[in-house]
Formats: structure tokens, C-alpha cells, sequence
């Protein structure tokens, strides 16, 4: 049986006891490793912390764990959105494909709502990284093969105002050209029995 040691003040402070005292020895000692750096200020900054500085570590598969326990706390839609951004990328370094793209698909119904408040935040520009955008298409295209699916997605980040005409015509014509690479390379890998 393992004896937790006493529960760390980032953990007293995050208001996080009754999550510490569910995990086993092997999460409180990978946990330990970035409770230096943890920001503490609330339940949501803590959850947001420890998955980035995880996945810094590339420790994607703790991450993912932190962020499967942080998803079931109560947040507003902001906090959601930022929360589900840093999620996204633990679950595409664990190779959670699903999960990253039901999260990507989530924030985008949750960004209509935020939007404004969210380029305000960024000082009225998108990031270049917004992983509920570009994930998603990674996952379309480089695991599902879902090409028209992944187009139908460009035409609604597009409309939603997540790329703009340079930008979606730029990536419409990479999609294309990727579906026709595929092709050719299937075309000239094929050998008849």
C-alpha cells in the first residue's frame, strides 16, 4: 500500500485535496515534478498549468490524464475554450486522435460565443496556433483520410472567421494537392499479385 505524503501546499492552495488523494503513487510522483511551476490561482489555471508544462516535457499521456481530470470541473465558456486548446495538444502528443478531435469539436461550437472576447485577449488577431483549428484538419486528413470532410471544415472556418480568404485558399489548394499525392503514391506503390 502506498503512503501519499502529505497533501503539497499547490495542491491546499488549488483547492485540488479530494482529486490528490484519488491518485495512485506513480501520478503523485509524475504530478511532483511540476508542482513548482503549477499556477495555483484556481482549479482551471492549475488543470491549464500542469498539462503545459507536461506536454513541454513530453509527457503527453500524463497530460492527457490531468486534462481527463480537469475536464469535469465546472468553467465559463472562455475558460473552456483555453482549457480544450491546451487539452487538444495533450491528446494529439498521446495519440488520442478521437478525443482531440470530439475537444476540437467542442470548441468550436463553444467560439461564436467568445470570439470577441477571445481576439480581445490576443489583441485582435487569431494565433497562428489554434490547435481546435489546425488539429482538427490534422486528424481529417492524416488519420481519418476524410478529405471532404476536412474541405467542408476550411469552408466553415472560413465563415466562422478562423482563417481568412488568404489563408482558406492557401490551405483548400495544399488539400488538394496532398489528395492528389496520395493518389499517385497509391497508384505507383500497387502491385498486381
Amino acid at each position: 500500500m502506498f503512503n501519499k505524503p502529505s497533501v503539497p501546499s499547490e495542491i491546499s492552495a488549488a483547492k485540488l485535496t479530494k482529486w490528490y488523494s484519488s491518485l495512485d503513487e506513480k501520478d503523485v510522483i509524475k504530478l511532483g515534478r511540476y508542482l513548482g511551476n503549477a499556477d495555483t490561482s484556481s482549479e482551471t489555471a492549475f488543470f491549464v498549468s500542469i498539462m503545459e508544462l507536461s506536454a513541454k516535457d513530453e509527457n503527453f499521456k500524463f497530460s492527457a490524464f490531468v486534462g481527463d481530470s480537469g475536464k469535469k470541473m465546472k468553467m465559463d465558456d472562455m475558460q473552456r475554450f483555453v482549457f480544450n486548446e491546451k487539452l487538444i495538444g495533450s491528446y494529439m502528443g498521446a495519440e488520442r486522435y478521437e478525443d482531440a478531435k470530439s475537444t476540437c469539436m467542442e470548441s468550436l461550437g463553444i467560439y461564436p460565443k467568445i470570439s470577441e472576447k477571445f481576439l480581445k485577449a490576443n489583441n485582435g488577431i487569431l494565433p497562428e496556433k489554434l490547435n481546435c483549428r489546425n488539429n482538427l484538419i490534422d486528424v481529417m486528413v492524416g488519420i481519418d483520410v476524410d478529405y471532404d470532410g476536412a474541405f467542408k471544415m476550411l469552408d466553415r472556418f472560413f465563415e466562422m472567421k478562423l482563417i481568412d480568404k488568404e489563408t482558406y485558399d492557401l490551405r483548400v489548394q495544399s488539400l488538394k494537392i496532398h489528395r492528389m499525392q496520395r493518389v499517385f503514391d497509391g497508384v505507383y506503390t500497387y502491385r498486381p499479385k
